[in-house]
């Protein structure tokens, strides 16, 4: 039996991997006083982008204190309803930079020092940079209080270990931080894929039993089972049969003592026989790389199916530098050949599991010729389809790799302005914004300013932005989908929650309110008391403002005033009378 032929060709070799060893183990302390157990780690995939950091829970409370992880200078304060909520970063002299976000509150003086810059630009979101040496804390001093600001999804702390030299986030668990983790990683499936049209897979049983074929269009998984701690083969016994070019993906997770929750894998590394064709390293992350985790992941298959499955080869357009190849993961498959495959999952404490599985080479059924129903856009050239009434524009480097785009065109639904275009699907990612134009049909001329793309989801119309101009709507988008020209003519909807005209206030701490917008979204809000503005607080996840009461607002009458835009400057205002 012939042994099969792999090229040598390594084409990235992270240079930065390093050894976990070389960094420093007692510089920093945990940021809680509790025991860490995490919801979320390092590199974990999320919605574009891998995790930066740490999420360490906080027993479903907020209000921990937050310490310094060693000596530092606070460097920068940012505030915004939506991302990391209220954050800190700590410049270290050793060369590091540490990051607080999703807190409750900073303590003070850095409080009042925001609070008083809030004021000045009459903004609740704030980009602060103090001036040099203006906030020192030692290592465990009080910086601020855990919380569920921003995107939080519950109370923990996002911790992050970054290099200040590049701004870059670095694994944490690599200095030293009290997790205790001696829980193996676990693998789920396995995924081949077939690279072009000519090749061809199936997964068969030890039967004999087709359970799975797999073409360029049409990759097949297989799931795998526990045989001994840490060892995983497929199920029933199963081989993985090729003719062809292939590739490989896993869906795997780490774990940790502390927690159920499924975590980001420190390394995978996949070897064909005794040569290694694929290894990913999970060290350290440039933001402006994140959204390559798109071509990262199976994207289909995390749309399709809800399942993080991570790509063991490279697109074309796949720019990370996590990876060590040979080939980009790609191997050749002929009639005869048998490989043993393994997978080597490592996490960032030592803990390992494999998964192994074998491929055979053997002569399959010739695919069906390929047949040609949309437009092939070349990753590596700017495109532009034009359709009656749509035009799209697509930037260099916007797709992964080649893709035939698939166009069809349909009714709009009642109260759009324009046929409905369905533009490919939303399964294919898209690495920087496309340009759609749709033309308006019947569009008043009162609505122009009015007028926006909507995505077509079953019966609802969510909002992709966009403007009037010349008969046309156009938007930037980073999603495919269906699209039409809808109007956003209602305003925003005010909803006192704890305030009316004439009520007593005297008894609560602060003025709750919330608001909403049904499409273009909230643009702006601003809340007066007295004719002055006071800081409203913006939690976009709970659609509420708030304002707690301070020294601006003492006792006696007073008269609150709201303002609130939408996206399209439709407005609402909301007026009452209260006393303290």
């Amino acid at each position: 039996m012939r042994t099969l032929f792999l090229l040598l060709l390594t084409i990235f070799v992270p240079t930065w991997e390093a050894d976990p060893d070389d960094y420093p183990k007692d510089y920093f302390r945990s940021p809680l006083g509790i025991p860490i157990s995490l919801s979320g780690n390092f590199a974990e995939m999320r919605s574009n982008h891998f995790h930066a950091g740490l999420d360490i829970r906080t027993n479903a409370q907020v209000g921990y204190r937050v310490y310094a992880a060693a000596e530092g200078t606070l460097v920068r304060v940012a505030v915004q309803g939506g991302g990391y909520g209220h954050a800190l970063y700590l410049q270290h002299p050793n060369g590091y930079q540490t990051v607080y976000a999703h807190l409750d509150r900073f303590e003070e003086p850095i409080a009042s020092w925001v609070r008083e810059r809030q004021y000045a630009e009459q903004s609740f979101s704030v980009n602060l940079f103090p001036r040099a040496g203006q906030f020192r804390f030692n290592k465990g001093d009080v910086i601020g209080y855990s919380g569920n600001t921003g995107s939080s999804g519950g109370p923990h702390l996002h911790f992050e270990i970054r290099d200040a030299a590049t701004s870059e986030p670095l694994n944490p668990l690599f200095f030293g931080l009290p997790v205790e983790d001696t829980t193996r990683p676990r693998a789920f499936r396995v995924k081949v894929y077939p690279s072009e049209p000519t090749a061809g897979a199936a997964i068969v049983s030890a039967s004999g039993d087709t359970l799975a074929t797999a073409r360029r269009d049409r990759p097949a998984s297989m799931t795998v089972t526990e045989t001994e701690p840490g060892l995983y083969e497929l199920d029933r016994g199963a081989h993985i049969v090729a003719d062809g070019r292939v590739a490989f993906g896993i869906q795997t997770h780490d774990y940790h003592d502390r927690s159920r929750m499924r975590l980001g894998l420190y390394t995978i590394t996949l070897t064909a026989g005794q040569r290694e064709i694929f290894h990913s390293a999970m060290e350290r992350i440039n933001f402006s790389d994140q959204r390559y985790i798109n071509a990262h992941l199976d994207y289909a298959e995390r749309r399709q199916n809800s399942r993080w499955l991570q790509r063991s080869h490279i697109l074309p357009g796949n720019r990370l530098n996590l990876y060590r190849t040979e080939r980009n993961g790609f191997i050749d498959v002929r009639p005869g050949d048998r490989l043993p495959m393994r997978y080597d999952l490592v996490d960032a404490h030592g803990n390992n599991a494999v998964v192994t599985f074998d491929v055979r080479g053997a002569r399959l059924p010739d695919p069906p010729p390929p047949q040609r129903e949309g437009f092939l856009a070349n990753r590596n050239r700017a495109e532009t389809i034009v359709q009656p009434g749509l035009i799209v524009r697509i930037p260099r480097g916007a797709l992964y790799e080649d893709t035939e785009l698939l166009y069809s065109r349909g009714e709009g639904p009642n109260g759009s302005f324009s046929a409905r275009h369905n533009l490919h699907r939303g399964s294919t990612p898209l690495h920087r914004s496309i340009t759609v134009s749709v033309e308006a049909q019947d569009l008043p001329e009162g609505l122009h300013d009015k007028a926006l793309l909507a995505r077509v989801s079953g019966d609802r119309l969510i909002s992709a932005g966009g403007s009037y101009h010349a008969g046309y709507v156009t938007t930037q988008t980073r999603a495919f989908g269906s699209f039409v020209i809808t109007a956003d003519t209602e305003d925003p909807v005010i909803e006192p929650l704890n305030i009316r005209d004439g009520a007593d206030m005297s008894r609560q701490s602060a003025i709750r309110i919330r608001i909403r917008d049904g499409l273009s979204g909230i643009a702006s809000y601003q809340g007066r008391v007295n004719g002055q503005w006071v800081l409203f607080e913006h939690d976009p996840k709970r659609s509420l403002i708030y304002y707690t009461f301070d020294d601006r607002v003492g006792p006696g009458s007073h008269e609150l005033s709201l303002y609130v835009e939408d996206g399209k400057g439709n407005a609402s205002r909301y007026s009452a009378q209260f006393t303290r």
